[in-house]
């Protein structure tokens, strides 16, 4: 029986998510995004109908679930509370038949009984009558589901625990204070020479002692070697993050073989290199075992090694935005080391985060802070190019869930777009509640070119500079001409994929003036021509991108500072 697809509605953060399931899935999305809500959701979903079935009736009070995220299990429900029959929320979990028939589905339902502080649950399959994956799902014995809320840290001491005690902590969402019970408990059934072998595909000396003598005494030894069986062995709560966590995930999968292992960022605070060891384990679980894995995480190395063989969902306001095995967005956010940097905007230190179409970005700060905007409390990313607005919005919205007391600013070219599309794609940037600062002229570089800025840095003469560029315009025509026309052409690829045929006629809108206006020139290609003839002309070269008060952007600030003061009043 392999499960492939799970739908939750109203739990927590969560209004309705449905997930296509495979063996490896990753929750990733901003803050409040809701990936401990599904993660929580489905396994006290799964206690509900553990505890029904003990019961053997519909109702049964609270104390009867094996996990609760909450003292009063009534305020779980999204948007409401639960009520007798009326407010609930669902878990409805679909397989493939193990005798291929088709699929099965089976749904918890969950309410608030009639009686204070009791938990309906009501169970039914489709097609009706079908056990088996009802079975599977409210087992109390053959847990259904296992919930690890991180991994890292173990007891320093462990007192032995019946078989049924350590069922219930691990199915309470308390797996790591068991962890040296479970080992025993492997070792009893003789599963410790499987434990090892998964060990050893990523420590190939894993070595495991385990000592307890139920006659004399109350703690539970377990030593761990990395280094082969004459190694030096180590006390379990001594062991490297690293071997730890790969030992708990193959541990509770060895002895419980759950079907679904929910892992709730078992990243945090992990070296990058133990996180690589962890997807490794990952990896190695759903292909090689019959339990499926789904876990949450903001960590841009455990995404990126689990990238090509995973199922991502990114979620957004507790539903699914996008899923699928290659999201797109996903690869940018590992390039601009989005992800990266979720603490340092988390920790509100950040005030403002420019997004730049600029690979390079030195030309957008340098502007930025003649403007007058403080840039040493802000952070730059580049979404790469103009025709990637999407992604750029994109990063917007995940910015804005994550530190939703930053502004956010998105710059865009103005890249010859006539007044029309210019609102058009601010209209589009401030629909995410970013900022929107597209240039006066083509682009960032055209401030780089008046001849008033190059005239202060070179003490020359402001007219004697403007005839110059004039005359540089002219030799370069053709190319301004056809760099005008390449921009034109990216427009009509972002803005008019719908309707071509509103599409201005490019011949029109650059005119037949020679040298072209400044407004037509494109600030890239006159920044190359300017310093490549800037020391024959001048016997003097200097660096362009020095600031001087000509650079100033009043357009830029007010964005800046109007987005500012519309956080500050919300």
């Amino acid at each position: 029986m392999r499960l492939t697809r799970l739908v939750l509605e109203d739990f927590k953060k969560v209004r309705i998510v449905e997930l296509s399931l495979s063996g490896l899935n990753v929750l990733v999305g901003g803050n409040n995004a809701g990936k401990s809500s599904v993660l929580q959701g489905i396994h006290f979903s799964v206690a509900a109908a553990v505890a029904s079935r003990i019961a053997g009736k519909d109702t049964y009070p609270q104390e009867s679930l094996m996990y609760c995220p909450a003292r009063n299990f009534e305020g779980l429900r999204h948007g409401a509370n639960y009520s007798n029959q009326k407010s609930f929320s669902y878990l409805r979990v679909t397989a493939s038949a193990a005798d291929g028939t088709g699929d099965i589905a089976h749904t918890i339902r969950v309410y608030r009984g009639r009686n204070e502080g009791n938990v309906g649950c009501i169970r039914f399959s489709i097609p009706p009558g079908q056990i088996a994956l009802n079975a599977a799902i409210s087992s109390s014995t053959d847990l259904f589901s296992i919930y690890v809320p991180g991994l890292a840290g173990i007891p320093q001491a462990e007192q032995y625990r019946t078989e049924s005690v350590i069922r219930r902590g691990v199915a309470s969402g308390d797996a790591n204070m068991y962890l040296r019970n479970v080992i025993l408990q492997i070792q009893r059934k003789n599963l410790l020479p499987a434990l090892i072998q998964r060990m050893r595909k990523l420590f190939q000396k894993f070595h495991i002692e385990i000592s307890f003598d139920p006659k004399r005494d109350i703690y539970i030894d377990v030593n761990v070697s990395v280094t082969g069986p004459t190694g030096r062995l180590c006390p379990l709560e001594l062991v490297g993050t690293g071997v730890l966590q790969a030992l708990q995930i193959f541990s509770y999968v060895t002895l419980f073989e759950p079907k679904l292992l929910l892992l709730d960022e078992p990243d945090s605070h992990l070296h990058p290199d133990n996180q690589v060891l962890l997807a490794s384990a990952l990896q190695f679980i759903a292909s090689e075992t019959s339990t499926q894995v789904i876990i949450s995480t903001h960590s841009r190395h455990l995404v990126d090694a689990l990238y090509e063989d995973s199922n991502f969902i990114w979620l957004k306001d507790g539903k699914v935005s996008q899923q699928g095995v290659a999201l797109d967005i996903l690869p940018m956010l590992l390039e601009l080391g989005a992800l990266d940097s979720y603490d340092k905007l988390m920790s509100g230190n950040v005030e403002t985060v420019i997004l730049t179409e600029d690979r390079k970005m030195e030309f957008v700060k340098v502007l930025t802070a003649a403007s007058g905007v403080d840039i040493k409390s802000a952070m730059f990313f580049s979404y790469k190019t103009s025709t990637n607005l999407e992604a750029a919005i994109m990063l917007a919205e995940f910015i804005g869930q994550i530190a939703p007391t930053t502004t956010i600013v998105v710059h865009r070219d103005r890249d010859f777009m006539t007044d029309a599309e210019v609102e058009q794609v601010r209209t589009r940037i401030e629909a995410t509640g970013a900022g929107c600062y597209i240039t006066t002229g083509s682009d960032v570089e055209s401030y780089f070119v008046q001849p008033e800025h190059i005239a202060e840095l070179t003490g020359i003469k402001v007219d004697e500079i403007r005839d110059w560029i004039e005359l540089l315009a002219k030799d370069i025509h053709n190319d301004l001409s056809l760099t005008f026309g390449r921009k034109r052409s990216e427009v009509k690829y972002l803005l008019y994929k719908k309707n071509p045929n509103d599409f201005p006629d490019t011949a029109a809108l650059l005119g037949k003036e020679i040298p072209l206006p400044a407004v037509h020139r494109k600030g890239k290609d006159m920044l190359k021509a300017i310093r490549g003839s800037m020391h024959e002309r001048f016997g003097k070269t200097v660096k362009l991108e020095n600031p001087t008060a000509h650079l100033k952007s009043s357009k830029l600030k007010e964005v800046v500072m109007g987005k500012a003061a519309l956080k500050t009043a919300t």
